[in-house]
């Protein structure tokens, strides 16, 4: 009986042990694909990609997106380093495949730690972000 007392208390130290190594490593691993349903994806953009409103969209990008995602959206803002999962690298080839409906509804909707911009950004505030994001990825190279 004492053995398997013992026995049994060495497999919940070892599995609690386990645990706590393994927990923060998961935590860690990227999350799920974040899809927007397909009506979404297919909207356009009704901002033309001018220099009136990428200026415009950095402007706001600056103020609402920078701390995470950081200057040049490599999500290597400063509140960064806080979040989990961390901020996505808006020059990345995989963000900026996606379509301007995509990003619009992912802003509008959020998802944690991102929060929701449907009532923080007007819907034309949106647009002009999604218009700046999209120089990010001629910036990344330089």
């Amino acid at each position: 009986m004492r053995r398997r007392l013992c026995k049994i208390l060495t497999t919940a130290v070892i599995l609690l042990s386990a645990t706590y190594y393994i927990v923060p490593i998961l935590a860690d691993t990227p999350a799920e694909e974040w899809k927007a349903p397909p009506r979404a994806a297919r909207k356009k953009n009704p901002i033309p990609a001018d220099d009136k409103s990428v200026a415009a969209g950095k402007v706001i990008y600056s103020a609402q997106c920078l701390s995470c995602h950081g200057p040049a959206g490599h999500g290597d803002g400063p509140a960064a380093k806080d979040l989990n999962p961390k901020p996505r690298n808006l020059a990345d080839p995989k963000i900026q495949e996606q379509t301007d409906g995509s990003i619009f509804w992912k802003l509008t909707e959020g998802r944690k730690p991102m929060p929701t911009f449907e009532k923080l950004l007007s819907e034309d505030d949106r647009w002009t972000v999604i218009n700046y994001v999209r120089t990010l990825k001629a910036r990344e190279g330089k």
